[in-house]
């Protein structure tokens, strides 16, 4: 009889610890996602800055009304697909084409003075913030992404590198035009320290 009670409490304790994992496992996706790993096969594993990426270097007014929707709270992950030019966009392959047609992004103007000095191919991309519809929801989901609040953010194949006073200082160390290279960004210019 003792092992039967045995058997029965293991089986009610494995339903139970299935049904606990199946009911609550969406409310840890992003905690699992946060730590690298994807709950769901069907999820990108691309970081949502190419998704912001890739909305910004689209001229298009459309694209500019894209992070001012109702449903989009930039102040939280922003699904992918809310990012995407079009239904079932590869993830990977517009990551690959960001990497090698914008390798260099900066937000704002302010730090194009001194990349022009360094003659980057492909050039950098300027996007202009404060002359987009969707600045202010921009400005948030950058901060977010990136943890940096000012301007200008220089984004490396999709990390910061920081602003200004940042590319300055790498500048200044002669780190700039290294950290370029190892990117895959050819430096054509001359510079002077």
């Amino acid at each position: 009889m003792s092992s039967r009670r045995r058997l029965l409490f293991i089986f009610l304790t494995l339903i139970s610890v299935c049904l606990y994992l199946f009911v609550f496992s969406n409310k840890y996706d992003s905690a699992i996602q946060s730590l690298g790993f994807s709950s769901k096969s069907n999820q990108p594993s691309v970081d949502e800055i190419y998704g912001l990426i890739s909305l910004v270097t689209r001229d298009s007014e459309k694209s500019q009304r894209v992070l001012t929707a109702n449903s989009v709270d930039p102040s939280k992950p922003v699904a992918m697909n809310a990012y995407a030019a079009r239904r079932g966009m590869s993830w990977e392959k517009e990551k690959e084409r960001l990497n090698e047609e914008y390798p260099v992004v900066v937000y704002s103007r302010k730090a194009k003075q001194l990349l022009q000095a360094y003659q980057l191919s492909p050039p950098p991309k300027i996007i202009e913030v404060d002359l987009r519809e969707d600045a202010i929801q921009l400005k948030k989901v950058l901060t977010r992404l990136t943890g940096r609040s000012t301007f200008p953010n220089i984004i490396l194949r999709g990390k910061s590198i920081g602003g200004s006073d940042d590319v300055h200082a790498l500048h200044n160390a002669n780190a700039l035009r290294d950290m370029f290279k190892e990117a895959g960004v050819d430096v054509q210019g001359e510079y002077m320290m």
